[in-house]
């Protein structure tokens, strides 16, 4: 499930004198049989933040990685003792390293950052997530296999069926169990809309210096973009923005076709 919060204990202190290790490792679930919808668009703003800051990392894939998050939340990241989730995470741990993408900007500026990355998670996040769990055609043809590749007979029924339950429950907490998926696309549109209004000409949300609400927008359009689904609509809804398009072309080329990974 999406969240705009903290993605550590407040009590947690990192140790800035320690560098960021060239041995770091972002633990995914096995990419060609588990990952789902929700959790590839969140890997890939992960992926992005890390590429764009320079920060060394090799990527793990683990049929627990949920397991291991913290949360229960992807991607998770292990940087020397540390073991951080979700983008937030990262981006926590990067800044008591000393790597900040967002230092140049003023204190207003931070407050929208933080209140679109809100927007981002609270929107597109719940989006993906319903997508992955309510959408009938999308659970049967795609979430239950993959939810299900990792356990045995008859866990391998069993379990989609009980974590759709949960996440199903946690969506009705967040007043979006019960949308249409006509309301879903709505509040999409409407999302994107903001976004593109706010990224207006620009190379990115702030400036010609990417930050990690680039890494996370990346991460969601990308995925909407590329996944293959019965229902093309989250993809058109992105290519309604041109600018956005571009934004995913951009960060695409300048920072995975040679990716640190």
């Amino acid at each position: 499930m999406s969240s705009s919060s903290a993605l550590l204990p407040p009590d947690i202190d990192f140790d800035s004198k320690e560098p960021w290790s060239t041995e770091t490792e972002l633990i995914i679930p096995v990419e060609s049989t588990q990952v789902l919808i929700h959790e590839s668009a969140a890997i890939l703003g992960g992926q992005a933040f890390l590429n764009i800051a320079k920060l060394p990392y090799i990527i793990r894939e683990r049929r627990n990685a949920t397991e291991i998050s913290p949360n229960n939340k992807l991607p998770v990241l292990r940087c020397g003792a540390y073991v951080v989730s979700e983008l937030e995470g990262i981006v926590q741990l990067a800044q008591a390293k000393g790597v900040a993408l967002s230092d140049h900007l003023n204190a207003t500026q931070k407050a929208d950052l933080r209140a679109y990355m809100s927007l981002v998670h609270n929107v597109l996040g719940n989006a993906l997530t319903f997508l992955t769990w309510k959408d009938k055609d999308v659970y049967e043809k795609y979430t239950r296999l993959r939810a299900g590749s990792v356990y045995n007979f008859p866990l391998r029924v069993i379990m989609p069926w009980y974590i759709r339950r949960r996440v199903v429950a946690q969506l009705a907490l967040l007043n979006w169990a019960e949308r249409s998926s006509e309301e879903v696309f709505h509040e999409v549109e409407t999302c994107l809309i903001a976004l593109s209004e706010r990224l207006g000409e620009g190379a990115y949300f702030f400036g010609d210096h990417p930050t990690e609400l680039d890494a996370l927008v990346f991460g969601y359009l990308f995925t909407m973009i590329t996944t293959p689904l019965p229902n093309k609509q989250l993809g058109a809804l992105v290519k309604q923005s041109p600018n956005l398009v571009k934004l995913c072309q951009h960060v695409e080329k300048e920072y995975f076709s040679q990716s640190v990974a």
